[in-house]
């Protein structure tokens, strides 16, 4: 007997079984955490659509002017068309979500006014450098917003 203890001894016990209850709260709450990012994730691209649309547009913009193709009238107007679209409002006189305190909306209102005059006065002109210098400020309001 003592030659069958001997060499029961080198045996190694097998593990317990870990059964299925024991961790399913842990898998419960990766998945709810997963789909939580998820959710998250889908939010941030859903709200950030618009935004990048109108900074590739403006882009789009300044290569036209770059080039010639474009106008200060018509480039005043597609400003504002693409504000408006980025922004989602139908008028560019309200203010983004984000201007909350009054040098961001006296530069918002500055901004705007310096659009209506491009638009709606005869004659006015801006020479390359100033368009540039609008169509920044355009970029630069679009990526604050939302």
């Amino acid at each position: 007997m003592n030659e069958l203890s001997a060499e029961l001894a080198d045996i190694v016990e097998p593990l317990p079984v870990v059964t299925q209850g024991s961790h399913a709260w842990l898998v419960i709450v990766i998945l709810i955490m997963l789909i939580f990012s998820v959710l998250v994730i889908v939010r941030w691209w859903l709200r950030s659509k618009h935004r990048r649309r109108t900074l590739r547009r403006l882009r789009q913009l300044r290569r036209d002017v770059t080039s010639g193709h474009m106008n200060t009238r018509a480039l005043a107007y597609a400003i504002a068309f693409e504000l408006r679209t980025g922004l989602q409002t139908h008028r560019l006189g309200t203010l983004p979500e984000k201007t909350h305190d009054e040098s961001q909306r006296n530069a918002w209102l500055d901004f705007v006014s310096r659009l209506d005059i491009l638009r709606y006065q005869p004659g006015s002109e801006l020479d390359p450098m100033q368009g540039d210098a609008l169509l920044r400020e355009a970029m630069a309001w679009a990526r604050r917003s939302r």
